[in-house]
């Protein structure tokens, strides 16, 4: 419970599928009449097919929290995955969190189910009693899918019932889906004699067989009855429209509330709940089309246009993302009419430009660090670190506002970034089209973007390379070069102080310490030289031992030897080391108008620096 009000925290798959946005659209209002938000947690594709490659989408169940859910729903149909509903029920189960089933049973949770049986049952009865085909034929889905051998079961019991002997060649399979529907129907065009029914395990079946029968010719009702199953918007828009049966998506909202509801007053059935899918009666197989049944094309032909518009729209956010120089401005290109009911948090880790995620694949993590990538509600642009138990900033007003919240992955190659919550204050088709459309494209912007800024990082390092000695980080000769003729054509004439240090003793420091104190060594007198030159000198290791440092304007070129000999004189005195670092320091004074090369300027502070090398020498 939040803010005063009971949380239903419901699971699915696809919810910009017009069925499911309708039975979201009920569901929400029965459920905000009686003092209860939703929170939605969706992915956009099927996830059926492959149950071994685990989606970055599917990470979107993890952000459910258990701590202020009253009750959790999964679609299991939709998601079609039971490892996932196995994973969901045990963590509710582990925080004592009720867990309501919609087609799927499992033990210690409520159930709702459609009688899909008895709804396919309704449809064969319709053609073989009703339009008396004398040899019929089902397409079946896929062999040993439980929903398509409990069809296939019916076809045959129904037939039988009705004194029509099955046989092997009057079963197919279209494996519920458009390319091997294709070639079921084309097997049987090919076979020389068409069925007087096609009675389909679905729609898509249906629909697609539909179209290989008019290709060749064959009427629809007129020489073969053709049926599907599932009610989708398609069979209204197809030549003739499909009669099918439709899982009500009105019926559903109201079953899952008076479970809901029951759970809430400890009054649950014990049998579950079950509701009868619907006959839709069109034109395929020959009776006219129940005007009651049928969808609107506007709806269709407002979701095309709409797609198209917010299509162009995302497309130039995608690349105004990925081609942005910080996090900030990648984030402002989001203020639009496309995407101004989102919250966007991201893994923290996604703002790090010094690692490849993608390669390393380095983002899932458990840790609560994320970060404030975009809240539409927030403007000027308000971007923080957030803790993701949090969910959304201000998460108890938008509970309290009357509409669902829905939550889905950020994803990029398959790495979930983190996750975009929709504020939308409407549940119609038209908003929630445009789910799948905004998610990928705020996933491919943000991979971009991090793609983008670690291909800067290594460039700036490579760079970095080239221009700084590895061992003491001054300027190497080359870089050096370019940035001294900068130096000398950027000002009018002013002075140049030249400061030379040479490391004493680095061939005796080799030969008894090592290599490692020796660059320990030239190290150390590098480091001198730098810190005790101001900000604005060039500094360069020239050769082995030797560094020079070009100062422009007016300094006290015996301050700074000095200084570089005090701090070098205090470094041995903590060092620890059994050997002493020292140096000969040169100094020359000149300007930018004189003859000034590099050779010129090392030849005139070494000798400089030789004068004191020999004076050490002398005195030692």
């Amino acid at each position: 419970m939040l803010g005063g009000r009971r949380i239903v925290s419901l699971c699915i798959s696809r919810l910009h599928n017009s069925e499911n946005c309708r039975f979201i659209a009920l569901l929400n209002k029965l459920l905000n009449d009686n003092n209860c938000s939703l929170l939605i947690y969706n992915i956009t594709s099927d996830i059926y097919w492959d149950e071994s490659v685990v989606s970055a989408e599917t990470a979107v169940f993890d952000l459910i929290n258990y701590e202020i859910s009253d009750v959790v729903i999964i679609m299991d149909e939709k998601i079609k995955s039971h490892r996932i509903s196995n994973n969901i029920i045990k963590l509710a189960h582990n925080t004592d969190v009720p867990v309501i089933t919609v087609d799927g049973t499992y033990e210690g949770c409520i159930s709702v189910d459609f009688d899909y049986a008895a709804g396919f049952e309704k449809i064969v009865r319709h053609v073989i009693e009703h339009h008396k085909p004398k040899h019929p034929h089902f397409i079946a889905g896929i062999k040993g899918n439980p929903f398509s051998d409990e069809r296939e079961e019916i076809f045959m019991k129904v037939a039988s019932e009705n004194g029509i002997k099955v046989t092997s060649d009057m079963i197919s399979y279209g494996n519920f889906w458009a390319k091997p529907a294709i070639t079921a129907a084309e097997k049987l065009v090919s076979s020389g004699s068409i069925p007087d029914a096609v009675i389909c395990a679905n729609d898509i079946t249906a629909i697609n067989v539909c179209n290989v029968f008019k290709q060749h010719g064959i009427r629809i009702p007129e020489d073969t009855i053709v049926t599907g199953f599932d009610g989708l918007d398609e069979i209204y828009y197809s030549k003739p429209q499909i009669t099918s049966g439709k899982c009500s998506s009105s019926e559903l909202a109201k079953t899952v509330f008076s479970a809901v509801m029951d759970v809430f007053s400890g009054t649950v059935s014990e049998n579950g709940y079950r509701i009868e899918p619907e006959l839709i009666i069109n034109q395929s197989c020959g009776c006219p089309t129940d005007p009651r049944n049928y969808t609107s094309f506007q709806d269709f032909n407002d979701r095309f246009f709409n797609y198209q518009d917010v299509y162009r729209v995302l497309s130039h956010i995608v690349d105004r993302i990925q081609s942005s120089e910080h996090i900030a401005y990648a984030a402002c290109t989001l203020y639009s009419d496309v995407s101004k009911d989102i919250c966007c948090v991201i893994d923290k880790k996604c703002i790090d430009n010094t690692r490849d995620h993608f390669s390393e694949r380095d983002i899932p993590s458990d840790s609560n660090d994320m970060f404030m990538f975009f809240d539409a509600d927030r403007y000027p642009l308000w971007q923080e670190n957030f803790n993701r138990r949090e969910i959304i900033p201000d998460l108890e007003k938008h509970i309290c506002s009357g509409y669902p919240l829905i939550f889905n992955t950020i994803d990029y190659l398959n790495i979930p970034l983190g996750y975009v919550c929709f504020k939308y204050k409407r549940c119609d088709l038209t908003t929630y089209s445009m789910i799948p459309q905004i998610v990928s494209a705020i996933g491919r912007g943000i991979g971009g973007f991090m793609n983008m800024q670690y291909q800067k990082h290594l460039v700036s390092r490579i760079e970095n390379m080239y221009r700084f000695d590895q061992l003491t980080g001054l300027y190497t000769r080359l870089s050096f070069n370019k940035e001294y003729e900068n130096l000398l054509a950027a000002a009018d004439p002013r002075p140049l102080t030249v400061i030379l240090a040479d490391l004493d003793g680095l061939k005796s420091i080799n030969d008894t310490y090592g290599h490692s104190a020796g660059d320990n060594a030239i190290r150390t007198v590098a480091q001198a030289l730098h810190d005790n030159c101001p900000p604005e000198a060039l500094c360069v290791r020239f050769g082995g031992d030797e560094m020079l440092a070009v100062i422009p304007g007016d300094h006290d070129a015996g301050k700074i030897r000095d200084s570089i000999h005090a701090t070098l004189e205090e470094y041995n005195k903590t060092s620890g080391n059994k050997y002493t670092v020292d140096a000969s320091v040169g100094t020359f004074v000149t300007n930018t108008s004189a003859d000034t090369d590099f050779e010129t300027l090392v030849k005139n502070a070494d000798k400089s620096m030789y004068v004191e090398k020999t004076t050490k020498k002398a005195s030692h």
